[in-house]
């Protein structure tokens, strides 16, 4: 009776069952994420990306920066390579493009402080690493940095990362998948 209730005690899945507590769910298709970071500093900075294809995804994102860093806004759409052919999973390669604003006071001799809006056309790449996590597959985190470049004629007025529009883009997004 000792044997039997030793051997009940530690027995296991066979090799291809599967786990009840954690019934299959399908692949996440979507996730949708935010920077924990950004916000602590009073910015906003997330990311919607959408499934198109096993190694390809579309995508949204949007930031805002506070006035402190010259009321920085960007909206860009994004498409994302994912060399695995597994979307969403690993490395992702990305092209963005896009509309940023910045605010800022203009103290140019002629100017004496005036505010001013620069509106910008951009475009961009990135770099990516994201993986989805958890028991049930529904917890997504990403890290990656990229860059933008601004065009119009008022891009060079921002001097941006690089300076003359040129933009560093970091990427530290946790969220959602679905």
């Amino acid at each position: 009776m000792t044997a039997a209730l030793l051997v009940l005690s530690v027995a296991t899945s066979a090799q291809g069952q599967t786990d009840l507590r954690y019934p299959a769910r399908p692949e996440p298709t979507t996730v949708i994420g935010i920077n924990p970071i950004a916000l602590v500093l009073g910015a906003v900075i997330g990311d919607f990306e959408k499934t198109i294809r096993p190694a390809l995804t579309i995508g949204i994102g949007a930031s805002v920066l506070p006035s402190y860093l010259n009321r920085y806004r960007a909206a860009e759409a994004k498409l994302r390579y994912y060399p695995d052919e597994h979307a969403l999973h690993g490395v992702s390669l990305g092209l963005t493009a896009g509309i940023v604003t910045q605010e800022f006071s203009d103290y140019s001799s002629t100017s004496n402080g005036v505010q001013r809006t620069n509106i910008s056309p951009s475009i961009g790449t990135e770099l990516s690493h994201q993986w989805i996590l958890g028991a049930t597959s529904r917890f997504a985190m990403v890290v990656g940095a990229g860059a933008k470049r601004l065009f119009g004629s008022n891009s060079n007025r921002y001097e941006g990362t690089f300076g003359g529009g040129t933009v560093a883009t970091f990427r530290v997004n946790v969220g959602v998948a679905f």
